[in-house]
């Protein structure tokens, strides 16, 4: 019977002090890792191009949008602070720059 006893004791003990029983009861661990996702995609006319970097201070991130049209092309895109977001467009018709400056090779543009 003392045998049966001393066995169950240290069976409790073992356990009690096991290191995943003192994981659950202590502190929950701190986040120091970084998660980065880039994303790269073409298209029949365009491209996009963006990005993610999820840190200790917040989610900074980026993504830009190409796309070429009859007249020129077009680029939108988005940069991304934890605090704040920006916006922009630019459009630029260069189909009759091309044109006036190749001269006679610009024909088929």
């Amino acid at each position: 019977m003392k045998i049966a006893w001393l066995v169950v004791v240290m069976a409790c003990t073992v356990l009690a002090t096991s290191p995943a029983w003192a994981e659950h009861n202590g502190p929950a661990p701190s986040r120091d890792a970084v998660d980065v996702n880039i994303d790269l995609k073409f298209f029949n006319d365009g491209f996009r191009l963006g990005g993610t970097i999820a840190g200790l201070e917040g989610v900074y991130g980026a993504w830009f949008n190409g796309k070429i049209r009859p007249d020129g092309l077009s680029v939108d895109g988005r940069v991304q602070h934890p605090d704040r977001t920006y916006n922009f467009k630019i459009n630029a018709d260069v189909a009759d720059w091309l044109r006036r400056s190749l001269g006679g090779f610009g024909d088929g543009i």
